[in-house]
């Protein structure tokens, strides 16, 4: 499988904002689609500008086929981990089920992420929790109760970093 990472740039943003456009997509991350020009700000303002972000662009065959971000969340943050990381992540639909985005993030974890790392996945979606769970993620949400705005939104946690 030849799968690489490599940043994302401003010109692959037309790209990614057709996979975040996709109904079937956003039904199962339980997450709405941008319109394009909000997509284009929200990446402009909270992603490229984020000193503190990662934005990696997935590659398949030399192909964009999807992309991981990580930033910092203040709301997680606690005296024994004052900085928590959470990550988040988009394969276009079509390239589901090929292994491609539970070894993306093999190679961001090992690449990119110093420290314990977080994700929200939707309960129901069980892909982002299998991608998740295959890279040493578990779920922590009991620990966590208070920073739900979603019933149905679980909170999964990487410690040990494994390579």
């Amino acid at each position: 499988m030849n799968i690489y990472l490599k940043d994302v740039s401003e010109q692959d943003l037309s790209v990614l904002f057709d996979f975040q456009n996709d109904p079937i997509a956003n039904k199962m991350a339980d997450v709405p689609a941008r319109a394009r020009t909000a997509f284009y700000q929200h990446w402009r303002q909270n992603i490229f500008a984020n000193e503190q972000g990662i934005a990696i662009g997935i590659w398949h065959d030399n192909v964009l086929v999807g992309h991981l971000v990580s930033w910092i969340n203040d709301e997680l943050a606690t005296e024994n981990e004052p900085e928590v990381r959470l990550i988040g992540y988009w394969i276009g639909r079509e390239y589901w089920g090929q292994g491609i985005a539970t070894n993306a993030l093999k190679m961001f974890l090992q690449h990119y992420i110093k420290s314990p790392v977080y994700a929200y996945i939707d309960a129901q979606n069980q892909g982002s929790r299998k991608v998740a769970q295959a890279n040493g993620f578990v779920n922590v949400t009991p620990q966590y109760p208070s920073l739900f705005t979603k019933d149905n939104l679980l909170i999964f946690k990487r410690d040990n970093l494994k390579s």
